[in-house]
């Protein structure tokens, strides 16, 4: 039995690595580790050494392997994203969990092409572009063309998780790849999306509601288009944006969601000459479109069919009702659906498909997925072929 008062020989200097990089303060690293401000600063200067149990422990907390400290020389710095949410007057840190969850998309993408090139198989190509000077409307009747998503299969959807799942499948065609966290607030960030291809990336705050995380999705696949990949949580509310590129995101999303002739042709539009709106006849048209109460307000403002006083008095509701809606919200999410939503389906197909194919080992399945035990995979077969044959919710 090794003996747990063994000092480790760690470089200190990645130990302030890990630390920074995952976004800890002195502070917040000596609490998480259960220690003294005094005894970090001590191993990071290497005056003091942790012990193994210790060590694992800041492993743990800074989520690297404890093999990494021993290294001689101080890795790269992870890959960073541009960082939309931030407004002129204020800066939104990016705390650890979005930190985690930025660097393990980087991760995953970085597999997703090291495994295509051990099968042998040519990388999916996007080829869409998109630049900002194109009306929102061309580029959204564009993005829908390439989808394959029409008017008639969005109004057969029974439920907004039946349409997530359609718009997921949809844009995981064209060879993108779909991630979900349930770890990060979402008041960090709805979406965040990796432009570089092949296999660019969106990922979407699985907190946030089923028509919420619609809505990032396309807005992420925006961005994408546009090369222009980045954090985002502002796309509820054009008109508190100092961002441009997120202002034109917002619409092309909400185009491509809602277009404009389609919204303009419905009969409860067509008779309302009001510009006044019963949250009825919202919630009707959201239900129609599969996408929230302020998506379909927002689209009546820019189609002047309501005023900004009025979208903005109705908006402060729905955010209201939605924060209460979500404040009581409970639910069991079984773990084999959790790792299947989470890795997207692209993803998992691809990891599942190398494995059977010998080209990475069990162990390498495990850690792809996200250190998953082995005894899970039946489950998440079963749910991955339910989906893709069935169309069955995960």
């Amino acid at each position: 039995m090794v003996d747990e008062r063994i000092r480790a020989n760690v470089n200190p200097d990645i130990l302030v690595w890990a630390r920074q990089t995952a976004g800890y303060s002195l502070e917040e690293a000596a609490y998480k580790i259960g220690m003294s401000i005094e005894r970090l600063q001590a191993w990071e200067s290497g005056n003091e050494k942790p012990t193994l149990r210790q060590l694992r422990i800041a492993g743990r907390v800074y989520r690297r392997p404890s093999a990494l400290f021993y290294r001689h020389t101080t890795p790269e710095q992870p890959q960073t994203l541009p960082d939309f949410r931030l407004l002129s007057d204020s800066t939104i840190e990016i705390k650890p969990a979005l930190r985690f969850e930025i660097r393990r998309a980087f991760a995953r993408r970085a597999i997703a092409l090291e495994v295509s090139e051990q099968l042998g198989e040519q990388p999916p190509q996007l080829v869409f572009e998109g630049e900002m000077f194109e009306p929102p409307e061309s580029l959204a009747g564009r993005i829908r063309e390439l989808l394959q998503v029409t008017l008639k299969d969005q109004y057969s959807w029974s439920d907004h998780y039946e349409a997530l799942r359609a718009w997921i499948t949809a844009i995981e065609k064209t060879g993108v790849l779909v991630f979900q966290t349930g770890n990060v607030d979402i008041n960090q960030m709805r979406g965040f999306s990796i432009s570089q291809r092949p296999f660019p990336v969106v990922a979407v705050n699985g907190k946030d509601s089923p028509r919420g995380r619609i809505f990032t999705l396309i807005h992420e696949f925006v961005h994408i288009a546009l090369d222009k990949g980045g954090i985002c949580d502002l796309h509820d509310n054009d008109l508190d944006s100092d961002h441009a590129i997120e202002i034109y995101c917002n619409r092309v999303a909400g185009e491509v969601l809602v277009p404009k002739e389609a919204l303009l042709s419905e009969s409860i539009v067509r008779q309302n000459y009001s510009n006044i709106w019963e949250d009825y006849q919202i919630s009707q048209l959201s239900n129609c479109y599969m996408v929230s109460k302020e998506v379909i307000l927002r689209r009546l403002l820019i189609l002047g069919k309501t005023t900004e006083a009025e979208y903005r008095r109705k908006r402060n509701e729905f955010v209201v009702a939605y924060k209460q809606q979500q404040a009581g919200k409970t639910g069991y999410v079984p773990y084999f659906r959790k790792v299947l939503r989470n890795n997207g389906t692209a993803y998992t197909n691809l990891v599942l498909s190398a494995y059977y194919n010998e080209a990475i080992s069990s162990r390498d399945l495990s850690n792809f997925l996200g250190g998953i035990k082995l005894d899970h995979i039946p489950a998440i077969e079963q749910a991955l072929f339910r989906h893709v044959e069935r169309g069955e919710e995960f």
